[in-house]
């Protein structure tokens, strides 16, 4: 151990006002375990619930989709868009969907109509768990035949429609008959509630057999409105878009999961980086600590620093001595609270269950993910922070004139 080590060390917790300096020492020492305590759990629990929205989402919305450029583009060939996608080897699985609006009615035995717009999608029974997750919990029937229907947990419970209920569907489209046009309209039965855990769909939309589908909205066979597509890294989709968008051209627009809600994950990445920049601040508060302990210090060693300094002792030396007292303050503090923070979030990950059921949040208990670069950025942000706050004492006790420290022993 060097002699700056061994006084640091001795300095921390000696002197004429011992009590007073030790006090200040030991809020220092909270203050910072405190500010890099509340770093490790609150970005855990963000960085989780960041996560548990954007699984929710890709299960919710296929990794990629591929829609008409334009009206006027090619209409939207199943077998053929397999063909093109072939070539992509980061295209896992593929499915035909029809999406359109519709008006589904509701009217019970008191003759009360209910209704909603919802966005009914036509499904391949077969190739759809391959891209979403909407048939993978649903309460019913999830593989309706016929005039069968299964709409998100939200709308059915908009609608007050229990299993069975009987459902008119108003569609936007009008069918040439012997007596003029008139609108397409079909009775249809709810068989399921599905649920994904993502509001966005649960409200909005219902689902249905592909083959039911086109011929409730009047689509020719072959055709679907878009396909959907899963790849092998969704958190490389651009990637793969960029390699999807090459082998269809330009007549189709190739969509990611990203694109559907890019506030939404925006917003997540701009609230993590200002909590981050808040609760650094408790860790500056506590910087100050340190400052005023180390003046303190300073002030009430000036005669061993002279005498230091007469035998010998460089500036350095000394500046040194108070930079390594700071970073024991320092370094105490951000063990403490790394050690405090990682503690506490093992145990709300793994071993404490709290049940919030709250569909706000996307989740029935607290999410943690504790990221090791995470950590690292808040160890190495505090450590630097209690750095910094040491040079002003320190360089103050180097400049110290011996002469001057000595006169009036």
């Amino acid at each position: 151990m060097s002699f700056e080590r061994f006084i640091a060390r001795r300095y921390l917790f000696s002197g004429q006002h011992k009590a007073l300096v030790s006090v200040i020492t030991i809020i220092s020492v909270l203050g910072v375990a405190m500010g890099v305590f509340a770093l490790i759990v609150v970005l855990a629990v963000m960085e989780g619930f960041g996560q548990n929205l954007r699984s929710k989402v890709i299960g919710a919305y296929a990794h990629l989709e591929i829609t008409q450029a334009t009206p006027q583009s090619p209409p939207i060939i199943f077998d053929d868009i397999s063909k093109r996608l072939a070539a992509v080897p980061e295209v896992r699985a593929a499915a035909p969907v029809i999406l359109k609006l519709a008006l589904v009615q509701v009217r019970d035995e008191a003759s009360e109509s209910r209704q909603t717009g919802l966005y009914i999608q036509g499904i391949d029974f077969d190739r759809e768990p391959a891209v979403t997750t909407i048939m993978k919990k649903v309460e019913g029937e999830a593989r309706p035949q016929g005039n069968g229907l299964v709409m998100g947990k939200m709308a059915a419970r908009q609608l007050y429609a229990p299993l069975g209920t009987k459902l008119l569907v108003w569609t936007p489209l009008f069918a040439e008959t012997a007596n003029g046009r008139v609108p397409v309209v079909r009775n249809l039965t709810l068989e399921g509630v599905f649920d994904t855990g993502f509001p966005e769909t649960d409200q909005v939309a219902a689902y249905m057999d592909i083959e039911s589908a086109r011929s409730l909205f009047l689509v020719p066979e072959g055709q679907a409105d878009a396909v959907r597509l899963t790849v092998s890294d969704p958190e490389r989709v651009r990637e793969a878009q960029r390699a999807v968008q090459a082998a269809l051209g330009p007549d189709y627009r190739v969509m990611t999961w990203i694109d559907k809600n890019p506030l939404l994950f925006d917003a997540l990445r701009l609230e993590k980086w200002a909590m981050f920049i808040i609760l650094l601040l408790i860790v500056l508060v506590a910087a100050t600590n340190i400052i005023g302990s180390l003046v303190m210090v300073v002030m009430e060693k000036t005669r061993e620093i002279g005498i230091l300094k007469s035998m010998g002792a460089t500036r350095e030396a000394i500046q040194r001595i108070f930079l390594y007292q700071g970073m024991m303050i320092g370094g105490t503090g951000t063990l403490v609270g790394t050690v405090a923070g990682l503690f506490v979030c093992y145990m709300l990950k793994y071993y404490i269950k709290l049940d919030i059921m709250s569909e706000a949040y996307l989740s029935d208990r607290i999410p943690m993910v504790i990221d090791a670069w995470t950590n690292v950025v808040i160890v190495v942000s505090a450590l630097l922070i209690c750095l910094l706050a040491s040079l002003y004492p320190a360089r103050q006790a180097a400049r110290l004139d011996p002469v001057e420290a000595l006169r009036y022993e």
